[in-house]
């Protein structure tokens, strides 16, 4: 199965698949020399994704031509306008480059369970644990190397998450999530729609055990809603070496420089802060 999307003038694969560090937990895996994005669906196998001559270039081996569109669409932020943003940005020069160049656009995973799932599993520990407690979790409980269900992880006890996972206080969290996203008490769909509020989304995402502010707002980043700064320790030391200052206001003084920035506050922090992994600097994530 192929398939060819027509892709926004101002898209640029690396960019994006870029982003934010999804590209680097599996069941993703990123040949940035070949320009190829591959994971892993349940049922469905291996996918893989590079950008040819403006058009997004997705293959598979089986799957219906509408759900893997829909999925595209969904990973690269397709839908995403960001036109309003642009218009802000007179007198930003290097926030504009930085849209000019690709960016703005939100890696995602095929589904926002996997995205509610890793966001969970970045609280409170370095990338590395992370990176560690993913690979176990697609070990442990995935179909054939793709992401895990909701209900493959209900099956599991918050006790085998914590011991065969490894991912300490958060085992609690995860199972409750995947029970009750597999209970159908849990629509993550409401989490997607664009009518609703962010701000009602951000409760909702809050009020699930484990999601504290960071996660609520970082999963809100990804999912194209900035209206919040998804303010973490990362965030004030990487905001403190590119404006000096004292470490006690560093929020106020993050909430103050991009105010004007409005419903895309959070997109204006997040592309001023990630400018240097897409010139030549390289990510940092201590």
């Amino acid at each position: 199965m192929r398939l060819s999307l027509e892709l926004p003038s101002n898209f640029a694969f690396d960019a994006v698949v870029r982003s934010h560090g999804w590209y680097d937990l599996p069941p993703f895996a990123y040949d940035a020399a070949a320009g190829v994005l591959t994971t892993v669906l349940a049922g469905a196998g291996p996918v893989s994704f590079a950008a040819r001559e403006g058009r997004l270039e997705v293959s598979a081996r089986k799957g219906s031509r509408r759900a893997l569109e829909r999925m595209a669409r969904r990973v690269f932020s397709l839908d995403v306008d960001l036109s309003p943003f642009a218009a802000m940005l007179a007198g930003e020069p290097d926030l504009f480059r930085a849209l000019e160049r690709g960016g703005g656009r939100m890696l995602r995973a095929p589904t926002l369970f996997e995205d509610a799932v890793k966001m969970l599993l970045t609280t409170n520990c370095s990338w590395a644990a992370t990176r560690g407690m993913v690979v176990r979790l697609v070990a442990l409980a995935g179909d054939g190397g793709a992401f895990p269900d909701a209900a493959a992880i209900a099956r599991l006890s918050p006790r085998a998450l914590r011991d065969r996972v490894r991912c300490g206080y958060r085992a609690g969290a995860l199972s409750k999530l995947a029970r009750r996203v597999a209970s159908g008490r849990l629509e993550l769909d409401a989490w997607e729609r664009p009518e609703t509020a962010a701000a009602d989304v951000r409760a909702a995402i809050v009020a699930e055990h484990g999601f504290g502010p960071y996660a609520a707002e970082g999963l809100l980043r990804i999912l194209g809603r900035h209206e919040f700064l998804a303010i973490d320790s990362w965030v004030r030391k990487k905001f403190r070496r590119l404006h000096p200052g004292p470490a006690k206001t560093v929020d106020r003084a993050i909430a103050r420089r991009f105010a004007r920035f409005g419903v895309y506050r959070g997109l204006a922090l997040w592309l001023e802060l990630t400018r240097d992994w897409h010139e030549g600097g390289g990510s940092d994530d201590d």
